[in-house]
């Protein structure tokens, strides 16, 4: 029940608190057993109470979930160091989504297809594909942004691969990475998919560089660290396409409330896209009376 409850956006020691609650609540009914129907209406009620009906209406959204009539993707973009791969891990738990895979995995693959000669850019990190490109003026001038598009470019065919075939396997699906530059997918693809898109970043240059020196030995912070302004260069130019094109923007400031405010990105996508269905299924019935 706690792992429901925070599916459905609280906090995790509140959804536990209200777990408690919801038990101690059941248990003073004095009947076994409990069937899903009940249960669910206790939890309603204990949600109403303590925190407002607002959550009762994530509850119902995160509970239509698994009952989608489209696949659910949800893409995360964002530069290195801001968080995007943990956070995508905790979502998929949450939301029951099996396929998280990172942008840099593509680029990968690319990089042992083609060889440097072919593609060069996909044969650097995104922060220093500016050496593909070295030779030749970039954007505005600037290679660190040229090098960047040319990668970007590249990996954007990968991911619209995968996209494709989640499409017609219809199952759920995460994406991450710095190559989700906002608009660059074709704009079909909301119409055939539960599309949920957020730019994560990290406002202060200070935060972000303390990111880069909590990670581990497989990846050495001091590689990032020289790269951070390039890092902030490319995080600054996401945020601009993501402006453009009506990205959610979240800064990760704490990661609780980060992974609660994409899950109500998520949840509010479901909800209206169920209103949306309600209008159609309206239509429908309204059109065959007056037929």
């Amino acid at each position: 029940m706690a792992q429901s409850l925070s599916a459905s956006g609280l906090p995790l020691d509140q959804a536990y608190a209200l777990a408690r609650v919801i038990e101690e609540r059941l248990n003073g009914r004095r009947r076994s057993p409990v069937d899903v129907a009940e249960l669910r209406a206790v939890a309603e009620e204990v949600l109403a109470e303590h925190v407002g009906e607002r959550a009762v209406q994530r509850f119902h959204d995160w509970e239509r979930l698994d009952r989608l009539d489209r696949p659910l993707i949800v893409l995360l973009a964002g530069t290195a160091g801001v968080g995007k791969s943990t956070l995508a891990t905790l979502l998929a738990n949450r939301i029951g989504v099996t396929r998280v895979i990172p942008t840099d995995a593509i680029r990968e693959v690319l990089r042992s297809s083609f060889s440097h000669a072919v593609l060069p850019a996909v044969h650097y990190s995104s922060f220093e594909a500016s050496a593909a490109v070295a030779l030749s003026p970039g954007r505005n001038g600037d290679n660190d942004l040229a090098g960047f598009a040319r990668q970007a470019e590249a990996v954007a065919a990968g991911v619209e691969a995968i996209l494709e075939r989640a499409l017609r396997e219809s199952v759920g699906l995460i994406v991450e990475g710095v190559h989700l530059v906002p608009g660059m997918l074709p704009p079909g693809l909301k119409r055939r998919a539960m599309l949920v898109e957020a730019l994560i970043v990290v406002e202060g240059c200070q935060q972000h560089q303390a990111h880069f020196s909590q990670r581990g030995g497989q990846r050495p912070a001091e590689r990032y660290l020289r790269a951070l302004p390039q890092i902030r260069k490319l995080q600054d130019f996401l945020v601009e396409r993501a402006r453009v094109h009506g990205v959610s923007v979240l800064e990760n400031a704490s990661l609780d409330r980060t992974l609660a405010e994409v899950m109500e990105l998520v949840l509010e996508t479901v909800r209206l896209s169920g209103e949306c269905e309600d209008r159609r299924s309206r239509v429908v019935l309204q059109g065959g009376a007056e037929h």
